[in-house]
């Protein structure tokens, strides 16, 4: 997958983009599949350990009135778990300095709160965002793939996403569905030389996830190439280069918003690196884990296997045999991938291989994390050729799909 094709070329794959009845039809049926069979392994798995009242309160079988109840205990209850406490906690009290809800970026937060307003309980609010999100980003996916693939490789690299282990999190009360929305549209309409659009849609990532800031790299990238690197041709275009300026503004909305409207000393100017850091960073993230620090890759690597060493447990093992199967999906992918896309994958891979979070859970959400650089699905695709290929990666991935469930609902791993 090279860069040389124009924007023409780009646009004229457009007539292959998917009929939006047909597609909502197709992933609506594959939605639902998948969204039954996970929330009937989550509700399943929260008899063995049910850990919110309503779980403890409402046997799963059989149903019991009044109904609305019953169907809060299967449907919902079972999801309540780590950051979506959080959640919940920020639409139920809002923001509060000091106690952890200030680490978790507002945009998710703040969608769902039109619908808590009308009546709507926190945690299905929190759902309904996830589910809309979801299948508008599944959308944009299908649409930007088909930028670079086939009819055939872009079913491919959809399923390929979908039914990767960590997908799992698209059907939790998780911000990855929103992220990635904002991300997929950042990269779409950079490809369309609409940069402004991009821009704006960036800095929506960024109030989602501190990782939006991210899509800078390869929004610069596809910039500069549409300049084909020519100076002159860049400098008269320094309007255009100004729509980059869209996704710090996000973050220092949200760091004004932090010290204006949740107060507290929320950023730390004793040195350059302690005021960046405070400004992604909430000074109260160690109270939703444990220590967030930045190091060489290398070294976070080398104390997570010192943890494995010394004092293995699952929430370790599971994150650093999902990191290594992700890490694979980059190497296969990586000769097929188109520059920006690379650059987009090599940053997020960097971070998330240097964020240590202590030795208790160290790479706590590590391949949630790597999950983000969803664009190695799209070179993937022209890898898997086969119907069994295909098949097989759907039905690991399914099956893995519901053990991560598993892992969730018994809280014996930190997603």
């Amino acid at each position: 997958m090279n860069d040389t094709s124009t924007i023409t070329s780009s646009s004229s794959s457009e007539g292959a983009r998917p009929d939006p009845p047909r597609f909502f039809w197709r992933w609506g049926i594959v939605w639902l599949i998948l969204r039954v069979m996970t929330s009937l392994c989550a509700a399943w798995v929260s008899t063995l350990r049910p850990l919110t009242s309503l779980e403890q309160s409402v046997a799963l079988w059989p149903p019991s009135a009044p109904l609305v109840q019953w169907l809060r205990r299967v449907l919902l209850a079972p999801w309540e778990r780590w950051d979506v406490v959080w959640y919940v906690r920020i639409l139920t009290e809002g923001y509060h300095f000091g106690n952890g809800t200030d680490a978790f970026h507002p945009l998710y937060a703040w969608l769902a709160r039109p619908l808590v307003f009308v009546g709507i309980e926190p945690l299905l609010a929190l759902s309904l965002v996830t589910f809309v999100a979801l299948v508008t980003f599944a959308y944009v996916y299908e649409r930007l793939a088909a930028l670079d693939l086939s009819p055939a490789q872009v079913q491919t690299a959809v399923y390929g996403l979908f039914f990767f282990p960590l997908a799992f999190i698209f059907f939790a009360p998780y911000n990855e569905s929103l992220f990635m929305l904002w991300a997929a549209l950042t990269l779409w309409w950079a490809r369309q030389r609409r940069w402004w659009w991009a821009g704006a849609a960036g800095a929506l990532a960024v109030l989602t996830r501190q990782q939006g800031l991210f899509l800078m790299v390869p929004l610069a990238w596809e910039l500069w190439a549409s300049h084909k690197g020519q100076i002159r041709s860049l400098v008269r275009a320094w309007r255009e280069w100004l729509a980059l300026g869209l996704l710090p503004l996000g973050l220092l909305l949200w760091a004004l918003y932090r010290v204006l409207v949740i107060g507290g000393p929320q950023l730390d100017f004793s040195s350059p690196f302690r005021l960046i850091y405070s400004l992604m960073i909430s000074p109260s993230a160690g109270q939703v884990g444990a220590a967030h620090v930045l190091t060489w890759p290398w070294k976070a690597l080398e104390l997570a296997l010192t943890r494995l060493r010394y004092a293995p447990d699952a929430d370790l093992i599971v994150n650093l045999v999902l990191g290594t199967i992700f890490l694979s999906v980059v190497i296969l992918a990586w000769p097929r991938l188109r520059t920006s896309y690379r650059l987009y994958v090599l940053v997020v891979v960097g971070v998330s291989l240097s964020y240590h979070t202590g030795m208790k859970h160290p790479y706590m959400g590590l391949p949630r994390h790597l999950f983000l650089a969803f664009p190695v699905f799209i070179g993937l695709a022209p890898l898997l050729r086969r119907a069994w290929q295909r098949l097989l990666w759907v039905g690991t991935g399914f099956v893995s799909i519901c053990f991560l469930t598993l892992l969730f609902v018994l809280e014996s791993w930190v997603p």
